[in-house]
């Protein structure tokens, strides 16, 4: 998030933290604030790339670091270069970026002692920085339309179903505008933390960073989603969505941001102001999707509904562990087509969960889930020699405890305190899936 803030915050045509708040000329302004900013920024990516890296590896790459460093000739330095572009394991890419923010820290350092840091000085310092994260082979932010499971998902059960719902041709489009406002959200928490009592600098880097992203999400919902909608109602919606972001986001700019400088409150203020309209555009593009879903107080508060959200993973769940008991039991007693009706059903419901329970999932937990995915895509069917049956059932028995014990912690949280395993409606899910496939 601050890597890509920076890169936002760099531009000026993107930046309506500092733009809007200066009647004088681009050419003949004094930008030792920005920079000031920007080096806060760095300092912050530096500690939290110290927190990130492990002791053990932070200590060997530092001593090869400082090895390298007294090689005497110039292949041995071209070498140690090269091999820092290599970045080979994810801790060499984050320590080459934090060497390199602490080198343009330490510019910065000297560059502010200047009388004046004009624009040509800041834009360079700016290209600098946008090398170092462009050029970063593990931690280059993803672009607007980019995510990762890492760090975006659409937390909430009700939007999950609803999207499976969503015609294919048009789903990718609707699943990335909803990414997209939760994402700007989440950074919006960051602000959110940081704004009481002085406004660190950093903020008003995030903030200039969730003004740029706002406006190229209403770019895209105008350009790439509303043509492809589908009806003329859903259409109009996103076209709805486009402008009110667009319009509100430059009023925050204009209204708002430009009072940083001046006003402590201003950035609470900015970022409440971005949070109820985005929040407000999650829920119309509910609506539109599914006309009268929205009723009561708080709609946004029910679509992310935590406790909604753990009690679908914890059916889920259990559904999935009997559908893998059941398959492995047929296997145990060579039953051929039980087994591949048994198997069938766990490929069907395979489907169904991705599109629902597992963007709920803890991200440590998806490895052993991703494994068990790959290993029904590759599965040949019958299996062919005892070898492989005795392998299959065995897979299956292990899938089926770390389905039980993720089941048993899910059901330990906190929203879950009072709210009694459903068994009934996980059984009727359970059969549905076992009808399908028989």
């Amino acid at each position: 998030m601050l890597l890509r803030g920076m890169e936002r915050y760099v531009h000026q045509q993107d930046n309506g933290v500092t733009a809007e708040s200066h009647e004088q000329p681009l050419v003949t302004r004094d930008f030792r604030e920005e920079l000031k900013d920007i080096r806060a920024t760095l300092s912050q990516s530096i500690r939290l790339a110290r927190h990130l890296l492990d002791p053990d590896s932070d200590q060997k790459l530092q001593f090869r670091r400082y090895v390298e460093t007294q090689l005497a000739d110039d292949r041995g330095l071209r070498s140690r270069i090269e091999g820092e572009r290599q970045q080979e394991t994810p801790q060499e890419s984050l320590f080459v970026l934090r060497q390199s923010f602490e080198s343009l820290r330490n510019l910065i350092d000297h560059l502010l002692q200047l009388p004046v840091c004009g624009l040509s000085l800041f834009t360079d310092v700016g290209n600098l920085v946008l090398r170092e994260i462009v050029l970063n082979r593990y931690f280059r932010p993803c672009r607007l339309t980019e995510f990762r499971l890492e760090y975006d998902r659409v937390r909430s059960a009700r939007l999950l179903a609803l999207l499976a719902t969503v015609p294919a041709e048009t789903r990718p489009l609707f699943t990335t505008v909803y990414l997209g406002l939760f994402r700007l959200l989440h950074c919006l928490a960051y602000v959110s933390q940081d704004a009481q009592g002085p406004i660190p600098r950093r903020v008003r880097v995030l903030l200039a960073l969730v003004r740029s992203e706002s406006l190229s999400l209403a770019g895209y919902l105008k350009n790439e989603l509303a043509p492809r909608a589908g009806p003329k109602p859903l259409q109009a919606a996103c076209l709805r969505a486009a402008r009110d972001i667009a319009r509100e986001t430059e009023r925050i700019a204009r209204e708002i941001l430009v009072e940083l400088d001046r006003d402590r409150a201003a950035a609470a203020r900015a970022s409440y102001a971005f949070t109820q309209l985005l929040r407000n555009q999650v829920v119309a593009l509910t609506e539109a999707l599914s006309p009268g879903s929205m009723v009561g107080e708080a709609p946004f508060e029910q679509l992310v509904s935590t406790t909604e959200c753990a009690s679908r993973l914890r059916k889920d769940l259990w559904v999935f562990s009997q559908l893998c008991r059941a398959a492995e039991g047929h296997l145990r007693n060579d039953d051929v087509p039980a087994s591949e009706s048994a198997i069938s059903s766990i490929v069907a419901f395979l489907g169904y969960f991705q599109d629902g329970s597992y963007q709920l999932l803890r991200y440590v937990d998806y490895e052993a889930f991703d494994r068990f995915s790959a290993l029904l895509t590759e599965l040949p069917w019958p299996p062919e020699g005892p070898a492989v049956r005795t392998r299959l059932i065995a897979d299956l028995k292990g899938f089926s405890q770390t389905l039980e014990h993720t089941f048993a912690a899910v059901s330990r949280r906190a929203q879950l305190q009072g709210f009694h395993f459903d068994r009934i409606e996980a059984e009727a899910l359970r059969d549905r899936f076992l009808s399908t496939a028989q």
